[in-house]
């Protein structure tokens, strides 16, 4: 009897140790997974329209030997930079990647680095969001041999949950722009305490302090344009601009269905950042020419809506806009169901005024219970003023597989396969839009003397290079 008492209390040892074992691998893999989201946020604006890659590779004794993440379009990968920094080191390793890598046209960099590395297990935050490369590398790591754990598939539980929505977040804008076709948008604002935006007389500089204006130029540099009205662009005569030294400058979108703007405004200087004005066909010819000639890209639609705005910036392969117009183009972004997300900084300050503006307008509700709830709600106190934020629309799901285009095909013929229209009406050179001549980013290219000069985006080059050619060649 001793001795079956002696047995089972060793079985019972060994059992808890293996799940203690095992509980902490577990809080491992989670930990470096946050890890690996969250040095792919230090590239926030930089990568677009790719997606933030981080990768992470831990040794079986739990050694992070490399880390890495994606800079900007058009550099290597995170996975080759982390398999870089690791060395020999990644034999026999794990890759934590906070998405599955995006190789796509052949070219398998990526998923090809980590496994001529040596590495034998790789742990995936979240599936690829497109629907032509979700599951293609998992696929061939799991072909190559390497076990492959995806959070919320191979693995579950709450903190689980909680790891792969902090690879969610990093990532909204391509998870709402894969889900939405529509560019990810964010209504930004400042409001005093009692609801305005401005005084009766229209004046706003400033509502809030500066710590939270220096959270705005933040929320710039992590877009790819920012949107205002023309009446802001009257009023407030805006520079949109970063201003927080070397890092990405957005675009700045005016929306104007009369054209009705003033001939000197500071979003006419494009000596820091190009500027595009989206109006309605036909509207001011003149000052449409008179726009140009300062450089200013000038964008005709046939009926100006917040919906066909967004849905032609999607098109040229925009992620993100930041929305920071005022009352009556709030309304109608919002009307149109393109506000995904709404950060509002409340200053304890009150203005008064029956005439003040109020950052929405009219939106139709005539009781409360029609009312807008924000999902997933924060509070930040930034200085004296508080920062409230929350979704409008719920962050997609990702969990259920998206069957293949042959799945679908076999279950409905006339259903055609995915094709990305931007390719072909664009000619982009990949499935992201990257490279594309409206590309957001600006680049890097020689010019007649073959000296590297700083370009606003490709399309400037492009429309330089016929000059270039000429010179050199005739």
């Amino acid at each position: 009897m001793a001795l079956s008492f002696a047995v089972v209390a060793s079985s019972s040892s060994i059992m808890c140790k293996a799940t203690n074992a095992n509980n902490h691998s577990h809080l491992q893999d989670l930990s470096y997974i946050k890890r690996a989201a969250l040095i792919s946020d230090k590239s926030a604006g930089f990568t677009s329209p790719h997606p933030n890659f981080g990768c992470v590779i831990v040794t079986p004794s739990a050694e992070v030997v490399g880390e890495a993440y994606l800079y900007a379009q058009g550099t290597k990968p995170a996975e080759v930079l982390a398999v870089e920094a690791a060395g020999e080191l990644c034999r026999g390793a794990t890759a934590y990647v906070n998405m599955e890598p995006g190789d796509c046209h052949g070219d398998h960099t990526a998923v090809s680095a980590l496994v001529q590395a040596g590495i034998t297990r790789a742990v995936i935050g979240m599936r690829h969001p497109l629907q032509h490369l979700r599951g293609n590398a998992i696929r061939a790591f799991r072909s190559q041999g390497l076990q492959v754990d995806v959070l919320g598939e191979d693995m579950q539980s709450k903190l689980v949950e909680e790891a792969r929505k902090a690879c969610l977040l990093v990532n909204l804008p391509f998870v709402y722009r894969a889900a939405s076709r529509v560019p990810f948008s964010v209504l930004k604002y400042a409001m005093t305490l009692d609801g305005k935006i401005a005084a009766s007389s229209g004046h706003a500089a400033w509502i809030s302090s500066k710590l939270s204006r220096n959270r705005v130029f933040e929320l710039r540099g992590r877009s790819d344009a920012i949107i205002v009205g023309g009446n802001t662009v009257r009023r407030d005569n805006p520079r949109l601009t970063a201003r927080h030294g070397g890092g990405h400058m957005p675009i700045r979108i005016v929306l104007s269905q009369s054209l009705d703007l003033p001939e000197e405004a500071n979003l006419w200087d494009l000596s820091d950042v190009s500027t595009v004005v989206v109006t309605q066909r036909g509207a001011r010819r003149s000052f449409q020419r008179y726009l140009a000639s300062k450089g200013v890209e000038v964008v005709e639609l046939d009926i100006l809506n917040p919906r066909d705005v967004m849905e032609y910036f999607h098109d040229r392969g925009y992620l993100s806009i930041l929305w920071e117009c005022g009352g009556t183009l709030a309304a109608s972004a919002i009307s149109s169901g393109v506000i995904h997300k709404v950060f509002a900084f409340v200053a304890p300050k009150i203005i008064g005024g029956k005439n003040a503006p109020s950052p929405v307008g009219e939106l139709g509700m005539v009781e409360m219970s029609q009312a807008l709830d924000l999902i997933d709600v924060c509070f930040e106190q930034i200085g004296p003023d508080m920062l409230i934020s929350g979704f409008l629309q719920p962050i997609p799901d990702l969990t259920p597989t998206i069957p293949s285009e042959d799945e679908t095909f076999a279950i409905d013929p006339t259903v055609a396969p995915f094709e990305t229209s931007i390719i072909f009406f664009y000619k982009t050179w990949d499935l992201y839009g990257a490279f594309s001549n409206f590309s957001p980013h600006t680049i890097q290219m020689p010019d007649e003397d073959g000296n590297y000069v700083t370009w606003f985006s490709v399309e400037h080059y492009y429309q330089v290079l016929p000059i270039i050619w000429k010179l050199h060649y005739t």
